[in-house]
C-alpha cells in the first residue's frame, strides 16, 4: 500500500514538472497559463470530455484575463475570453486561419486521400469556401432552395397534424424535429430523390456521427463502427452524384464544379459530399428543438408571436386554401425572429477555432500568439457578458432581439452573436438554415398546439455534453401532446422568397 502511494505521489510530482517545463519557455507576451486541475494532462481530458466550447466556457469562468493559454503538452491552445478581442482576431485572419482545420477535416473525417488533403491545404479551401458562400447568398439560387424545403416542410407537418377533430396524438419532440429537418433540408439542396430518404443511409449517418470528435483527436482506432457507417454514405453519395444531382440546389453544383476544376476524383468528391451533411443537420435540429421548446413553454409569449404571423405573414382562408409568406416572415416578423436569435444567444456553447499559421501581436502587441498553436473564441463568455446584454444576461429575453431607438440592441455588433460563427468566417448556410427554422417554427405557432404529456415544460433539461454542434441536444427525448388549431385546418402553400432580401440576422 506504502509503495502504490509512493508510486501516485511520484507519479504526480513527475506530471507537475512536466508540465512547468512545458511552460518555462513561454514568451512573457504570451496570455497567461491557466494551469488544469491534473497536471499535464488535465486540459486534454477536458476538451475532449466537453468538447472545445463547453469546455473552454467553463474555464473562462475562473478567470478574468481577456486572454488565457491551455498547456496540452507542447501544443498550445489560446483562448479569447473577451468581446474588445474578436475584431483584432478577425483582422488577422491570414495569419489566425479556419483553412487547416477545413484542410484536416477532409482528411479526418471522410478519409480523403493525400492528394486531396494537400490541395486542400492550398488555394482550394478559399474557393471551395466561396463557391458555398456566393451560391447559398440571397438570389433566385437560394429562392428555389428555400421554397423546395418549405414545400417539404408542409408535407412533414401534414403527417403530424392527420388528427382527427377534437382529439390528440404524443410524440416524441427531438425525434419529430430531427426527422423533419433531414427530409426538408435534404429535399432543398439535393431535391426529391435525395438519398436520405433511404433509412439505411440516413442511420448510417447518426450511427456515424458520435465518432467525429474521436476521428479529429487522432483516436480512429476506437472508430471502426463509425468508419463502416460513414462508408455507407460515401457510397450513397456515390451513388446520388452517377444518378440524381440534376435535382440539386445550386450550391452542390459549384461544389463539384470546383472540386472537378482542381482535378479532384469522383470517388474523392463523394468523401467530400458525405461531411457536407454535418454541417447541414448538426445545428439546425438542435436549434430549432429549443426554438420550439421556448415558444411554446411561454403561453404570453406565444400568443403575441401567433398574432404577429397571422397578421402579417399568413393570408387565404378554409375554403382557399392558406399561404405563409416567406418574404414576410423575414422582415415583418421580429418577435419571431427575436426568438430565435435569443434562443441561439442563450443555448450556443461553440468555440469557434483558429491555427495559427505564424507569431502574431493583438492589441498592439500585448499579446504574443505563437506559431503551430491554436485559438479558440468561445461563444458562451461572450453572449452571457452583463457589459454588452445587460443585467439581463443570463435570462432568456424574448423581446431582446427587436430593434429599438435608443436602446442597447443598436450597440450589439457582429462580434458579439457568434452563433453563426464570426466574420470573415461566417456559415454560408445561415440564411437558409434561418428560413428553416422560421418557416417550420410559423407553421406550428400558428396550426398546432404542442404541450408535454407529462404536465409542464421542464426549465432545465440535461443535456447531451460532447456532440459535435454549436447547441447541445438534450438527453433525453420529451413526449408531446400534439392538437390541431382548428381555425387554421385546411391547405397550405408557400409564396417564394423574393430574391435577395435577407433575414437581419445578429451576425450580419
Amino acid at each position: 500500500m506504502i509503495r502504490e502511494i509512493a508510486y501516485g505521489f511520484a507519479g504526480l510530482v513527475l506530471a507537475i514538472t512536466v508540465d512547468f517545463l512545458f511552460g518555462i519557455r513561454d514568451d512573457p507576451r504570451e496570455p497567461p497559463r491557466l494551469r488544469p486541475k491534473i497536471p499535464l494532462v488535465g486540459h486534454a481530458i477536458g476538451l475532449f470530455q466537453y468538447g472545445t466550447g463547453r469546455y473552454s466556457s467553463r474555464l473562462s469562468q475562473r478567470t478574468d484575463a481577456e486572454m488565457y493559454t491551455l498547456g496540452i503538452f507542447h501544443v498550445k491552445v489560446y483562448v479569447c475570453n473577451n468581446r474588445r478581442l474578436v475584431p483584432l482576431i478577425q483582422r488577422s485572419s491570414k495569419t489566425l486561419s479556419l483553412r487547416p482545420l477545413i484542410q484536416l477535416g477532409a482528411k479526418k473525417y471522410a478519409g480523403a486521400n493525400d492528394e486531396t488533403y494537400h490541395l486542400f491545404g492550398r488555394k482550394l479551401a478559399d474557393e471551395f469556401g466561396d463557391a458555398q458562400t456566393s451560391a447559398l447568398s440571397p438570389g433566385p439560387h437560394l429562392d428555389k432552395a428555400n421554397l423546395r424545403m418549405g414545400k417539404q416542410l408542409i408535407v412533414e407537418l401534414e403527417g403530424l397534424l392527420d388528427i382527427p377533430r377534437g382529439m390528440s396524438k404524443t410524440i416524441k419532440l427531438y425525434k419529430l424535429v430531427k426527422d423533419t429537418v433531414v427530409q426538408a433540408t435534404g429535399s432543398g439542396i439535393y431535391g426529391a430523390n435525395h438519398h436520405f430518404r433511404d433509412p439505411v443511409v440516413n442511420d448510417s449517418f447518426w450511427k456515424w456521427q458520435p465518432y467525429l470528435a474521436a476521428e479529429m483527436t487522432g483516436l480512429g482506432l476506437f472508430t471502426a463502427k463509425g468508419r463502416a457507417a460513414r462508408d455507407k454514405v460515401i457510397d450513397a453519395c456515390r451513388k446520388y452524384n452517377e444518378s440524381s444531382i440534376e435535382d440539386a440546389a445550386y450550391v452542390v453544383h459549384e461544389r463539384h464544379r470546383v472540386l472537378r476544376e482542381a482535378g479532384i476524383s469522383p470517388d474523392e468528391i463523394a468523401k467530400r459530399d458525405a461531411t457536407f451533411p454535418i454541417a447541414m443537420f448538426a445545428n439546425t435540429i438542435p436549434t430549432l428543438y429549443w426554438a420550439i421548446w421556448e415558444l411554446f413553454s411561454r403561453p404570453t409569449i406565444l400568443k403575441e408571436v401567433r398574432d404577429e404571423i397571422e397578421s402579417r405573414a399568413v393570408s387565404g382562408s378554409k375554403q382557399d386554401g392558406f399561404v405563409l409568406d416567406v418574404a414576410a416572415l423575414k422582415s415583418k416578423c421580429p418577435l419571431l425572429l427575436s426568438m430565435f436569435e435569443e434562443t441561439q444567444r442563450t443555448r450556443h456553447i461553440h468555440a469557434n477555432t483558429r491555427a495559427v499559421l505564424s507569431d502574431t501581436l493583438l492589441d498592439n502587441g500585448k499579446y504574443l500568439l505563437k506559431a503551430g498553436n491554436y485559438l479558440l473564441v468561445p461563444g458562451r463568455p461572450i453572449h452571457s457578458n452583463v457589459g454588452i446584454w445587460g443585467p439581463s444576461a443570463l435570462e432568456f429575453d424574448p423581446y431582446r432581439f427587436i430593434p429599438k431607438k435608443g436602446s442597447d440592441r443598436e450597440a450589439v455588433t457582429p462580434s458579439a452573436f457568434l452563433a453563426w460563427g464570426a466574420p470573415p468566417h461566417l456559415c454560408p448556410g445561415r440564411q437558409f438554415a434561418s428560413t428553416e427554422i422560421l418557416i417550420a417554427l410559423a407553421l406550428l405557432a400558428v396550426r398546432a398546439d404542442l404541450q408535454p404529456s407529462r404536465g409542464s415544460w421542464e426549465k432545465n433539461p440535461a443535456l447531451n455534453y460532447g456532440e459535435h454542434a454549436a447547441i447541445e441536444s438534450p438527453k433525453r427525448d420529451v413526449d408531446i401532446e400534439v392538437k390541431v388549431r382548428d381555425r387554421w385546418t385546411g391547405d397550405w402553400s408557400l409564396t417564394a422568397s423574393e430574391s435577395l432580401s435577407r433575414i437581419p440576422l445578429a451576425s450580419g
